[in-house]
């Protein structure tokens, strides 16, 4: 997935260090920390893109930290803020039936992990190419 850049607010006060995106208008968020901050920005970017998905609407573009700094809109959000790059999680898109071969005792394997973990083979495997994707 497209990563965007996100503007990270240090918080003034008491409040919480702020998210906002300049690629992504209406897409905020906030956290107790740093850390926190960017892993609520990361799940705000992934339900803001999949809300648009589901009303048929293009991810909006991403801009380079370049681009954003020439424009003069973005200028008063950038003083101060840090800049960092939050790639949205993937968004599930249409499942599709697939035929594959595969060694006799590695899916014995797949079998018997899926099942200590409460999912379907396909659900396991699924979830272990999408693991090795975002490594």
């Amino acid at each position: 997935m497209t990563p965007y850049i996100g503007l990270i607010h240090p918080p003034i006060g008491a409040s919480e260090w702020g998210v906002t995106f300049p690629d992504v208008p209406g897409c905020v968020s906030a956290g107790p920390s740093f850390e926190a901050a960017v892993d609520s920005a990361r799940e705000a970017l992934s339900g803001h893109l999949t809300m648009l998905a589901s009303e048929g609407l293009p991810p909006p573009s991403a801009r380079t930290l370049a681009e954003l700094r020439a424009d003069p809109t973005v200028a008063e959000d950038l003083d101060g803020a840090m800049v960092q790059l939050v790639a949205p999680r993937r968004v599930p898109g249409e499942r599709v039936r697939v035929n594959i071969m595969i060694d006799k005792g590695l899916l014995r394997l797949t079998d018997e992990a899926a099942e200590a973990k409460g999912l379907s083979r396909s659900a396991f495997i699924e979830a272990a190419l999408v693991s090795a994707a975002e490594s």
